[in-house]
């Protein structure tokens, strides 16, 4: 019997909200793969529970008072643990030393790798990435603290043009370091392939949330169209033991009507041998667990 994976795809900013002018996901060209497959539009309220597919709204606000954010949000997802309950508000952007201990505690990779089960993160990175943290002109970002918790290498300029690693834009067209842009299809076809050698593998796009914050439409629904197409190609791809799992932080694309983010619930998509598994998951934080569960 093939041994349980799980492909973790976290789409930045992607909140379901109801049906309105203002929410791209409305429109019925924005997502048309998704729409087919799962019969509805990705809207508040959708719920979906059927043999190896599941999606349902899950909380993002974790009872803390304000607008959810980036980095508590993402800290929650990959460890399992309260992260704005644990710092007492919700933060943005990247995480500080207080969430790191989350993560070098709870982090999933290095509970996974604890099981015997290889882990990745799939996104390609850049020397430049690196040489900006060292002179302070960025932060690390909460996947880049989940993978140095676990000791584990980050995908390069090389690896990416071994067809092994994806840009966090999915074609590579906005990241500064990437020479060979591909399709969001090969870029699908791409991660499902990787995801087949690692008990655990992690992508991030933040594509969503950009769209959010810029308030257009034209580009809210190109960039949906953009993550269509790579879900696409990666459920078509998907080794028949890999379960996909597709979540976010906080709301956002779904109301260009103001660029904060949004109190609305986000997505859990599940699809493969253990989507029915996570039916029980209701907000951020229920995710890893259940991962770490299963791989046990």
């Amino acid at each position: 019997m093939a041994t349980t994976k799980f492909l973790l795809v976290f789409l930045d900013g992607m909140g379901l909200g109801k049906a309105d002018p203002n929410n791209p996901l409305s429109e019925p060209e924005s997502m048309p793969f998704l729409t087919s497959y799962l019969g509805q539009s990705l809207l508040a309220g959708i719920h979906i529970n059927q043999t190896n597919l599941l999606l349902k709204p899950i909380d993002a606000t974790l009872g803390v008072a304000g607008l959810p954010q980036s980095a508590t949000g993402q800290t929650a997802i990959y460890t399992g643990q309260n992260a704005p309950a644990f710092l007492g508000r919700h933060q943005s952007g990247f995480a500080n030393g207080s969430l790191r201990k989350l993560i070098d505690e709870y982090g999933l990779f290095k509970r996974a790798i604890a099981l015997n089960h290889a882990a990745t993160l799939a996104n390609a990175y850049s020397p430049e990435y690196f040489y900006a943290i060292t002179h302070r002109k960025r932060r690390y970002s909460v996947c880049t603290l989940l993978n140095m918790a676990a000791n584990l290498p980050f995908r390069m300029q090389y690896e990416y043009e071994q067809e092994e690693a994806i840009f966090w834009d999915i074609t590579g067209e906005m990241s500064r370091g990437c020479r060979q842009p591909i399709s969001p299809q090969a870029a699908g076809k791409r991660l499902a392939k990787l995801s087949g050698q690692f008990g655990v593998t992690l992508f991030e796009s933040y594509l969503s949330d950009f769209a959010g914050h810029a308030q257009d439409k034209g580009q809210a629904v190109a960039c949906l169209q953009r993550i269509d197409a790579f879900l696409e190609s990666a459920i078509a791809h998907l080794p028949p033991n890999v379960t996909l799992i597709v979540t976010s932080d906080h709301g956002n694309i779904e109301d260009i009507s103001t660029k904060r983010h949004t109190f609305n619930k986000v997505p859990l998509l599940a699809i493969g041998p253990k989507a029915k598994a996570f039916s029980n998951v209701s907000d951020l934080t229920g995710i890893t667990p259940q991962i770490l569960t299963l791989l046990n």
